[in-house]
């Protein structure tokens, strides 16, 4: 889900100058009873597409343990939660506000930033228990500045590759040996000169997440630790030259959009995509004919010292704290987040990857598929998801992902040089945000 950051941005300083005027959240202390015949009352979740299906899924479990809770699931699209949030956290009126809410943790600081103390310290409710049992790079990503949790953690998109194991077999090349980058685009010049299928295909007319990814495997981001610019550092320069080299290697093409990028993985016109592990549900529905063909392995390496671990995505939910029912809320989003059983029931059924540590140890993760020729997919996901480094999205990810997105996409299909690129990006990003440039 994308939102043009400056409309987005737009919205939040209108809407934040409203919330500074206004000071009607509750204060009342937060006191979660033992037994759950205790909790009552009503409350409604925004969500989403899958999450929302989920939440909805569970509702009679919950309900059989928390019976006079009553709760209803209020699915829309993701646009329009987050443009209801953004008016109800500014009026910060209960009655404009769910009781709880799916946020992605990329948006998570634009609206703590914006509208400070406006979401419920959840550690002080109780769950500050939980520490330690989620992927590291997801948990560190709900907590705040104080190490309180924000939101509770649901799924996470871990990143991999996969590679279309007839058209590597064609080509003679083995999967295990691609370690590095460098192996990746050696793979892909064999694999061209073979069978003439590019390497990878990117929606250059959309988003170009490659760079992202690379740059997140070692542990490096748009923003530093500080939250200061660095898209200048050695990481992220080793991450744009090697997207260039493939480019010059004419290994990659323009598969336009995302049906473009369907057709290129079912008709075998690209031989791998790196990406989260939700391909693994567009796959299977889009080209059943190809069961078998594909494998999956973690993102190569940039050398020994650097990681693999990479994440494309994932939500979490949040309590408001204008919430009148937060005991309700609390227990809900608790049993949504924690309980084992339905989180691998929403892995099977919905496709959502969990960031449960307690969840990789289930026999589902062991589990070999069929369709990727026998192999324990969601356990290469799960080893890439407890390696990925922890990165500062800040509030001005969107922002940034818009205008790097635009950049690498200039560089890639109008030969705009590197260095140039880089230096695009940071005076256009440094100025818009006010924060400080780090020159290397």
């Amino acid at each position: 889900m994308k939102i043009k950051w400056n409309v987005f941005i737009l919205t939040l300083i209108i809407l934040s100058f409203q919330a500074a005027c206004e000071a009607t959240e509750s204060t009342t202390e937060v006191n979660i009873p033992r037994d759950p015949e205790q909790i009552s009352g009503d409350i409604t979740v925004w969500a989403w597409a899958l999450e929302a299906d989920f939440l909805e899924s569970i509702v009679p479990q919950f309900q059989e343990k928390y019976p006079n809770v009553n709760v209803t699931i209020n699915k829309q699209g993701p646009d329009q939660v987050y443009q209801r949030l953004i008016t109800g956290l500014a009026a910060n009126q209960g009655e404009q506000l769910p009781d709880l809410v799916q946020v992605e943790e990329t948006q998570l600081l634009s609206y703590k930033e914006n509208f400070p103390d406006r979401f419920t310290n959840l550690s002080e409710l109780g769950y500050g228990k939980y520490e330690g049992q989620f992927a590291p790079a997801k948990e560190e990503a709900v907590k705040d500045e104080n190490g309180d949790f924000l939101a509770m953690p649901r799924d996470l998109g871990p990143v991999g590759i996969f590679y279309r194991k007839d058209i590597f077999h064609q080509a003679g090349v083995e999967p295990a040996s691609i370690e590095t980058w460098e192996d990746y685009i050696d793979a892909g010049e064999v694999i061209q000169t073979k069978t003439g299928v590019n390497m990878l295909g990117l929606t250059l007319n959309e988003t170009v997440p490659l760079y992202k990814y690379m740059l997140h495997q070692q542990g490096a981001f748009y923003f530093d630790s500080s939250g200061n610019i660095d898209v200048h550092s050695s990481e992220s320069i080793r991450a744009l030259e090697t997207i260039q080299r493939m480019q010059d290697k004419k290994l990659i093409t323009n598969v336009t959009n995302w049906d473009g990028r369907v057709s290129a993985l079912k008709n075998g016109h690209v031989a791998t995509l790196p990406g989260a592990i939700w391909w693994t549900g567009t796959m299977k529905d889009q080209m059943p004919e190809l069961s078998g063909k594909w494998g999956a392995m973690p993102l190569p390496s940039f050398n020994e010292k650097q990681g693999q671990g990479a994440n494309g995505g994932g939500s979490n939910l949040v309590i408001p704290k204008a919430s009148t029912n937060k005991e309700a809320a609390y227990v809900f989003g608790e049993f949504a987040t924690t309980e084992v059983n339905l989180l691998i029931g929403g892995l099977k059924n919905q496709g959502l990857f969990p960031s449960l540590l307690a969840t990789y140890e289930e026999k589902e993760f062991q589990e070999r598929q069929a369709y990727f020729d026998n192999e324990a997919v969601y356990n290469v996901f799960a080893s890439i998801a407890k390696e990925t480094p922890a990165v500062n999205y800040t509030s001005d990810y969107a922002r940034a992902n818009d205008i790097v997105n635009d950049e690498i996409v200039s560089m890639l299909l109008n030969g705009k040089p590197l260095d140039q690129v880089v230096g695009d990006i940071a005076n256009t990003l440094g100025p818009s945000t006010g924060r400080e440039v780090n020159k290397s």
